[in-house]
């Protein structure tokens, strides 16, 4: 017997002729599937995450650590290590020690001129250099100290400093208090001192406190906690801002909100794209490492430092190289 063979239709034929030449004259075309997948079963592939800009390496940053020692490890002193994290270069300057010294973590930005050029031990003025009106600043690039002679730059015999501070936005400007209350502004370099102002008097107490980001003196009750200009001291919870980023210090809130540190001792700076360094003291060397904006894992960068470290206690300071 003959099988019988259904004819189909001539509209239904023209339809899967139809389907038949679109699908071999479009081979280029992907249909994808829900969740990205296409009907070949390969995965489309997502737009790549541009690559965090991380030219800063290539820069000489400056890190200060401290250390204390001492019978009663009351005397601190800080050494200022510059590290270029894309070659490993690294030079160590250490400053004298400080007793009892009155600078917080959180003031140490303010020890450290703006163009990283000098620093001073301390908010504080030692009594020795309170009486002769003579402290001194000390370069961080090969170590020798520079004398201040404040007598001389204000032309009064009667200045007697107490504190000073950089300014974080002027060069090499200090801003000094002497015993009189009055603020005093020099360029370290050299010219004239000018008074900038008087501090309040009455129940106010200049105990070295300078704000972080301006460098400006203020005063304290004897009686409170409060503070002229109000928000100081204790008070202040205000992030340290230097060349557009954040300051983080070792131990500090912010630093501990990141993804787990890769350092045992480890200070940082978020620039103001977000991205975030952070540097070692773990060893005698330094070492860096990056963290993008959101990102959740540290990526190691350039090469260790030559042995500079030393054993610190704290690890303050973090500044990008000078704009």
């Amino acid at each position: 017997m003959r099988r019988t063979i259904p004819e189909m239709s001539s509209i239904a034929l023209a339809a899967a002729l139809t389907a038949l030449l679109l699908v071999a004259g479009c081979g280029d075309v992907q249909v994808k599937a829900k969740g990205g997948v296409d009907q070949s079963g390969q995965t489309a592939s997502a737009t790549p995450a541009a690559a965090p800009d991380t030219s800063a390496g290539e820069g000489d940053w400056l890190l200060g650590m401290t250390s204390a020692g001492g019978a009663d490890a009351e005397t601190s002193s800080t050494v200022y290590v510059t590290y270029n994290p894309s070659t490993g270069r690294a030079t160590a300057r250490e400053l004298p020690g400080v007793k009892g010294a009155s600078a917080s973590a959180e003031q140490a930005a303010v020890l450290v001129s703006a163009d990283r050029a000098w620093a001073i031990p301390d908010t504080g003025i030692s009594p020795a250099e309170v009486k002769s009106g003579r402290p001194k600043v000390y370069s961080l690039a090969d170590g020798s100290a520079k004398v201040i002679d404040l007598r001389a730059r204000t032309g009064r015999s009667d200045v007697d400093p107490v504190g000073w501070a950089f300014d974080p936005g002027r060069a090499d400007t200090l801003r000094v208090v002497d015993t009189r209350k009055r603020v005093w502004v020099l360029n370290v370099a050299g010219g004239r001192a000018t008074q900038e102002a008087t501090l309040p008097q009455g129940p106010w107490v200049f105990a070295n406190g300078f704000d972080r980001n301006t460098g400006e003196p203020w005063v304290e009750s004897i009686s409170s906690d409060d503070t002229l200009p109000a928000g100081k001291g204790p008070a202040d919870t205000s992030p340290v801002s230097r060349n557009g980023g954040t300051v983080l210090p070792a131990g500090s809130t912010a630093m501990s909100r990141l993804p787990t540190s890769p350092c045992r001792l480890g200070a940082g700076f978020t620039d103001a794209a977000g991205l975030t360094w952070t540097f070692c003291a773990d060893a005698d060397s330094v070492s860096a490492y990056y963290l993008p904006k959101d990102g959740r894992q540290w990526t190691a960068y350039g090469k260790p430092s030559s042995p500079v470290a030393p054993v610190a206690a704290a690890f303050p300071l973090v500044l990008p190289p000078a704009e």
